[in-house]
């Protein structure tokens, strides 16, 4: 009977806290102001910050990120006010700029006059080794994507990609994500365009 009373007591606790963290999170949602307008920046790579990555290393980065601003262009494609810059075009913008990321980013949405900027940098883009029944090394990838008010740089949102694709053996809990990639061992490019599809579902200034 004891027992009984306590599974009740942990039911009603659970149930609470959800109910809780969902009202939270539909108090969070009602708060965001959606935007306007969105710059959209190339994909940034490490290559000229570290000097130890070699040229091979430094070759699949830019292919990564050149894969990762068309990917992104297409999730997009439907969000009014969107404004994707190419290198040449921020090139254009940024000259003589002279201070920190934050200034360049200030400048670009007044020049634009934009509200918001979206910015992306990849640290790891490995593509598969073998086939898709039988990887000898598996498709790994890392990004991170950060979305700035332009008039006071505040980060509105941030979000973090780091997979390293796994056998379903290797770990039961990943079941879900196994079958919805058919049980197969995926190419890099798939492992980035569903990393970037989940991270920017998320963003409730995207909505």
């Amino acid at each position: 009977m004891i027992n009984i009373c306590l599974f009740c007591c942990v039911v009603v606790l659970f149930s609470s806290c959800s109910w809780l963290q969902e009202s939270n999170n539909n108090q969070e949602a009602k708060n965001v102001q959606k935007l306007s307008c969105l710059i959209v920046l190339p994909t940034e790579t490490p290559v000229n910050s570290d000097k130890k990555i070699d040229f091979t290393e430094a070759k699949n980065l830019q292919t990564g990120a050149n894969f990762m601003d068309g990917v992104i262009a297409q999730e997009l494609k439907d969000f009014p006010g969107s404004r994707l810059l190419n290198a040449s075009g921020l090139e254009g913008l940024t000259i003589g700029i002279v201070g920190n990321k934050m200034e360049m980013i200030k400048k670009i949405g007044k020049e634009l006059k934009c509200n918001a900027i979206l910015t992306t940098s990849i640290t790891r883009f490995h593509q598969r080794e073998g086939g898709e029944f039988g990887a000898d090394s598996p498709a790994s990838a890392a990004f991170t994507m950060t979305l700035t008010r332009v008039n006071d740089g505040k980060v509105l949102w941030r979000g973090n990609f780091d997979e390293t694709q796994e056998s379903l053996l290797s770990n039961l809990l990943s079941f879900g994500k196994a079958q919805s990639r058919g049980f197969k061992w995926i190419t890099v490019e798939d492992l980035v365009r569903q990393g970037i599809h989940e991270r920017l579902s998320t963003c409730p200034y995207l909505k």
